[in-house]
Order: structure tokens, then sequence, then C-alpha cells
């Protein structure tokens, strides 16, 4: 389970600073940092920008492939 973290010093929010939590094989809980929350949607956007211009590329070809069978 992911949550997200702010730190208020001076009047001033910072983060937001996603962690993770798990528990051990003892069974206490602990948490492990992700990173700031710009950096995790940063590379969520590169997966679904990957995908994107993966289904445009085989729309494409598969359009080809239509209109090459038709004519």
């Amino acid at each position: 389970m992911g949550h997200l973290r702010y730190v208020i010093k001076n009047g001033k929010r910072y983060g937001p600073y996603v962690y993770h939590s798990y528990r051990d094989e003892f069974g206490n809980v602990k948490k492990h940092y992700l990173g700031k929350g710009s950096e995790v949607k940063r590379g969520a956007m590169f997966s679904v920008s990957v995908f994107i211009l993966l289904f445009l590329f085989s729309a494409g070809m598969a359009i080809k492939l239509i209109v090459q069978s038709i004519f």
C-alpha cells in the first residue's frame, strides 16, 4: 500500500513524499521511501507514452494491411 507524506516546516509545506508500507517476516510494519511524487508520476507518464506509441504503430500497420487487401 502506498501513501503520501507532507512535511511542514516554518509554515511551508514540502512534498509529497511517496512511501510504501509492508510487513516484515516478524509482522512489524515497515515503510519504504519511493521518492518524491513528481518522480513517480514521471515514470508512469513514460509508461503511458510508450503504450500509446505502440498502439498507434500497430493501428497504423493494421490500417495499411486493410487498405492493401481492398485494392
